[in-house]
């Protein structure tokens, strides 16, 4: 951590330093090896580099350099033998003591080292030959009080009320008053964002605010939470008292998913009662906010965390490189951002541990330097790193789980896709289509497979197996979905301990059907023996309706990764029905990332050929672009309004370019005409735009959600129910007629019982 001068530039590399950044050992060495640079150098810019760089502005840094010109001028006085008087002085040794102590004391709080100075008392001495002696000491005495008392430095330390505050804040950095957690100050040539997505409001009054660097491609995510910002110093005080004393706390035998919110009712009555007993103003929702604070450092992950986690519509992963490293996260619409917290190693540990107990039975140590938890009670899946998985750093990538899943129409309002894929697809759901979901990482199949559940409905046994935790499971059960969840050994499992009780995918799969018909979702499959399970259900047991996602990019991927990976012939890849394949998408360096769909293959066994039923069709920008029903001539199955959609004119204008061997295979199977099908996908797609509409139109985003999706798409699917005719005929015209009729009340309803919600 030495200095390197370049010029008049002064360099500090502290990723060579095993201190944290602005600590008072940081300071210490620091400003030592800084008063003997000064002697030698003449320098006007300190820049201190990690993962990002720090710079001293030139006044900052004058600052900085003038305090160690001071403390350079003390060490000489220290030096000189003339200033402690006559050796024979019976003070002569304690006076050396106290200006070391002095000096020592200067470079980690020059406060407190005035203090100890101003506090020194010297009995007069008996005999006048030891005046002189006496007199040039206390002299020396007021004049380093002096000296450190006119350095800037020293009353940007009062002004800060701290060392580390006011170092800090000469390299735009800080912390919180009431926890030791560094925050960056927001860069000079930050501008907010002007649309709308810039900014928002999250629960607990928690804001968010976006910037951008525009000459560096950069955003900056700044989460804040004002009503904590603004307490008054005695509650900060009270804060930073609760927090200190229950870290010292052992909480390694509590269930720590239940625990954070047994604890912020604890800590409510706490604040009440210690504000009342101080006579400290406190109102019940500033005690709240104060306990969810505490909480969120004693045994969550600590407060910007805790609170980036509330922002589950707009974060979907928070990532952490190292210890004293910005906090970064993938944002749905600006991508990735940077955060302006960083923590320092044992606030990392801290919230690593609470992690890692939020999941009994894991370990995370040297000997298990890699590890995978979900915090049922945050929702959110956590990897992390240790050494010698790392190179001495602490890393993590947390996943944040959505508690209710996306439904269609949530897909129309990101343009993932139209409403003629978001109809086509349900209608294939519904009849028990197997479908593979493929993409890279992070593209949303997850998310994709989880929102298909809604079109498979109440009346079929539900099984999700492995990884269930990315699928919300416990959302559809409280709307009376039959869903059961299978547990089957683990990728890791599967080769370090073949002793475990659990079954692998094929015994399980096996195990589940003989208990009946159900549909089976395999979220993640990464393994041989997995890859194998599913091809052995689908071609051992035709018809089964079984979900998946994987990681590929085209059939050609599968194929070779079938052949060249797991020696399983391509030809097995027929049994499954369709492949749809998501992609990410964006129209400049800038720009959003999409996430859409790429394209769908469907499986014609007959001809042993995989057809093309959608494809995207790049334009200039999103609105531009196009996924094109490559079966269909009409100009409404591409389009992404469809206001002025009329399925009676339509049902008798239907231009079929080919049959899709999916909708032929399940017209056969249900004494079906394959026009009828194409015809329920244009009429299911309708009611999905209708309610994407309804959502846009009253400005009421929980209409797109679960609860309203599940009512208007029940109403829908209960009209056609009740105009089938004897060989399975629906007039859809007519269905969307009476749709079109009662829709509206079904939306105003809602919307009272929202408004009533919200009382």
């Amino acid at each position: 951590m030495e200095l390197v001068a370049v010029g008049k530039k002064a360099y500090v590399d502290l990723s060579k330093a095993s201190f944290e950044f602005g600590s008072t050992e940081f300071l210490n060495y620091h400003l030592k090896n800084l008063v003997s640079f000064v002697q030698d150098h003449d320098i006007e810019q300190i820049i201190y580099e990690e993962e990002s760089s720090y710079p001293l502005s030139k006044e900052g840094t004058s600052i900085l350099v003038e305090y160690a010109r001071a403390l350079g001028e003390i060490e000489a006085i220290y030096l000189k033998k003339e200033v402690y008087g006559d050796p024979r002085d019976g003070m002569y040794t304690k006076r050396m003591e106290v200006v070391k102590r002095f000096l020592t004391t200067a470079y980690t709080n020059p406060l407190e080292a005035v203090r100890y100075l101003e506090s020194y008392r010297e009995p007069t001495p008996d005999r006048a030959s030891m005046m002189k002696s006496y007199e040039i000491f206390m002299n020396t005495v007021k004049y380093m009080i002096n000296r450190l008392k006119s350095t800037k430095f020293y009353n940007l330390v009062v002004s800060k009320g701290g060392v580390k505050e006011a170092f800090l804040s000469l390299v735009n950095l800080s912390t919180l008053n009431y926890i030791d957690v560094v925050v960056i100050d927001i860069p000079e040539d930050a501008v907010k964002v002007s649309k709308k997505e810039g900014q928002y409001v999250l629960p607990y009054g928690v804001k968010v605010q976006i910037y951008e660097i525009p000459e560096k491609d950069i955003y900056i995510y700044d989460i804040r939470q004002p009503e904590i910002e603004e307490l008054s110093l005695d509650l900060k005080n009270l804060l930073r008292e609760l927090i200190l004393n229950q870290l010292k706390e052992n909480f390694l035998n509590q269930d720590y998913n239940v625990l954070y919110n047994y604890k912020i009712n604890e800590y409510k009555q706490l604040f009440l009662e210690a504000a009342l007993l101080r006579n400290i103003p406190i109102t019940p929702r500033q005690a709240l906010l104060m306990a969810r604070d505490a909480a969120s450092w004693v045994i969550g992950f600590g407060a910007p965390i805790e609170n980036i986690s509330l922002d589950r519509d707009n974060v979907t992963d928070i990532y952490i490189d190292s210890e004293n490293s910005p906090i970064y996260l993938d944002h749905r619409e600006f991508g990735i951002v940077h955060t302006l917290y960083r923590y320092n190693r044992e606030q990392l540990e801290r919230a690593f541990k609470n992690m890692v107990l939020s999941e009994r039975g894991k370990k995370f140590d040297s000997n298990s330097p890699v590890v995978d938890v979900v915090s049922s009670r945050a929702y959110m899946r956590c990897h992390l790193q240790r050494p010698p998985a790392t190179f001495g750093e602490l890393q993590g990538a947390l996943r944040l789980m959505s508690e209710e899943p996306f439904t269609y129409a949530q897909y129309l309002y990101y343009k993932s896709m139209t409403p003629m894929f978001a109809g086509y697809d349900d209608v294939l759901v519904t009849y028990g289509s197997s479908e593979a979901v493929l993409g890279v990482k992070g593209v949303g199949k997850t998310s994709f497979t989880a929102a298909k559940i809604c079109a498979i409905g109440t009346r079929r046994r539900i099984i999700p197996v492995q990884d269930i935790w990315e699928i919300p499971v416990r959302a559809y059960r409280k709307r009376g979905f039959h869903i059961g969840a299978a547990r089957i050994a683990s990728l890791d499992m599967e080769h370090l301990n073949r002793d475990l009780a659990e079954l692998d995918l094929v015994a399980m799969a096996n195990a589940l059907l003989r208990m009946g018909d159900a549909a089976l979702i395999i979220n993640e499959v990464r393994s041989k023996s997995n890859v194998q399970g599913i091809i052995n259900l689908l071609n051992t047991q035709p018809g089964v309706f079984l979900l998946y996602n994987l990681h590929a990019e085209s059939l050609a991927d599968i194929r070779d990764r079938l052949e060249l990976v797991f020696g399983i012939p391509s030809s097995s890849m027929f049994a499954t029905d369709r492949y749809t394949f998501l992609k990410k998408l964006r129209f400049s360096r800038r720009g959003r990332t999409y996430r859409v769909i790429g394209f769908e293959y469907e499986s014609n066994r007959k001809e042993k050929k995989f057809e093309k039923v959608f494809e995207l069709e790049r334009g200039q920008n999103i609105d531009d672009t196009i996924l094109k029903a490559q079966f269909l001539k009409n100009p409404e199955a591409n389009q992404r309004e469809w206001k002025d959609l009329n399925i009676s004119r339509l049902s008798k204008e239907l231009d079929i370019v080919f049959i899709p061997p999916t909708i032929q295979r399940r017209a056969d199977e249900n004494g079906f005409k394959p026009e009828e099908l194409i015809l329920q996908a244009f009429y299911k797609g309708y009611t999905i735009y209708r309610i994407y509409r309804a959502a846009m139109d009253t400005g009421n985003k929980d209409l797109m959600k679960l609860d309203f999706y599940l009512k208007a798409n029940n109403l829908a699917n209960k009209i056609i129910f009740d105009m089938e005719q004897e060989f399975g005929e629906v007039d859809f015209g007519e269905a969307q007629r009476v749709f079109d009729s009662t829709f509206p009340s079904l939306v105003e309803l809602e919307l009272k019982m929202l408004k009533q919600q919200a009382i």
